[in-house]
């Protein structure tokens, strides 16, 4: 188990040093004064690493007990934070999904995927075989409902990403198959009804299917992703030879980093990064097995499977093979709240496992 941590912790580690190292690389080729930039960029960079090791920090060393206590206190704080981007969010890119902080943009999104994994585990810890009756199920669901509906008007792709893997908890703890029904059903028509409510979304889902008929408008990003994974061939035109970062595809440095990976280190370089995050959702579930706190196994089993969930929509989109969604890649992709809130699940991870071993021992 003590090599399983630290191999798990050493790869995820690598991942977002690599992702700084790309962002920065990214990041200094757009921008009109290098020389003035280096240094902000770098102290932009330094800052979300350090905010990102402080929340891996103390989600590794606190008291699963003390997280079990007060995690409805935090529902409640992130369905205001959620309604507040509504009133004083700052709007980017047509959504209005961030808060000004001055010294970082807070997505509250990110860290309500952590809260509802935490909520429902605990939840289904409590409730044990009750979770099973219909009676049981309406509370925590309308949480999840109302959380969930608070993110989806503006941000589809995280919505769907936190209801997917809420679901898949409540089967984890028992809900019966008919009410799963009920609710994918309730969900696709809920989702239907977002899809159509904002147009930008149909028009994505048409150019997800053929990205170079509309490669002068709405699928003008996934076409550049495509020329750059293609430019990259088996090895990649080299570090810092991207010509796609050059303002040529839209957010390379955030949703499309991939595509900037693949064109610089090419095919091998993009199955190597593919092949390490297989390797963190392996241990991961290894993880889930071998862990013997009933808490600890609901709540890793949420993380592994949105991570797993969100890395495979990360890449699907730049593949062209699902429409833009928006939806970062964990560990990689630039920005301060996703870094914060990903090092944050990485760090529940090993405190469940560690405080585990440690009880066990």
């Amino acid at each position: 188990m003590t090599r399983a941590v630290k191999l798990y912790f050493s790869i995820f580690f690598f991942i977002v040093v690599f992702g700084m190292v790309m962002v920065f690389n990214i990041r200094l080729f757009n921008v009109p004064d290098v020389s003035s930039s280096f240094v902000k960029i770098l102290r932009s960079l330094g800052i979300n690493l350090v905010i990102a090791s402080l929340g891996f920090t103390s989600a590794y060393l606190i008291n699963i007990d003390a997280v079990r206590s007060w995690i409805k206190y935090a529902l409640i704080f992130i369905i205001l934070l959620l309604i507040s981007t509504y009133l004083v969010g700052s709007e980017i890119n047509g959504s209005r999904r961030w808060i000004n902080l001055h010294f970082m943009m807070l997505q509250p999104s990110e860290f309500a995927k952590i809260v509802v994994i935490l909520y429902l585990s605990e939840v289904i810890c409590n409730k044990r075989d009750r979770i099973g009756i219909l009676k049981e199920l309406v509370y925590p669901f309308t949480v999840v409902l109302v959380v969930v509906s608070l993110i989806a008007f503006e941000d589809l792709g995280t919505g769907a990403i936190i209801f997917s893997v809420a679901i898949f908890l409540l089967l984890m703890g028992g809900m019966r198959m008919k009410y799963f029904t009920v609710l994918i059903t309730l969900a696709l028509i809920g989702a239907t009804f977002l899809v159509f409510m904002k147009p930008y979304r149909i028009n994505r889902i048409k150019a997800s299917f053929d990205p170079w008929l509309y490669r002068k408008g709405i699928g003008y990003q996934q076409v550049q992703s495509e020329m750059a994974l293609g430019r990259g061939g088996k090895t990649g035109v080299g570090f810092g030879n991207s010509q796609k970062k050059l303002r040529y595809l839209p957010e390379s440095h955030t949703d499309f980093i991939f595509a900037i990976i693949g064109e610089e280190f090419g095919f091998f370089g993009v199955t190597a990064l593919i092949l390490l995050f297989l390797m963190m959702f392996a241990i991961g579930s290894y993880f889930v097995f071998t862990v013997h706190n009933r808490f600890g196994y609901f709540m890793i089993s949420g993380f592994v499977v949105l991570l797993a969930i969100q890395t495979l929509i990360n890449i699907g989109v730049v593949t062209s093979c699902l429409p833009n969604k928006g939806v970062p890649l964990p560990f990689v992709s630039y920005g301060g709240s996703a870094l914060l809130a990903y090092s944050m699940m990485v760090g529940f991870i090993l405190n469940a496992v560690t405080a585990d071993n440690r009880y066990s021992s």
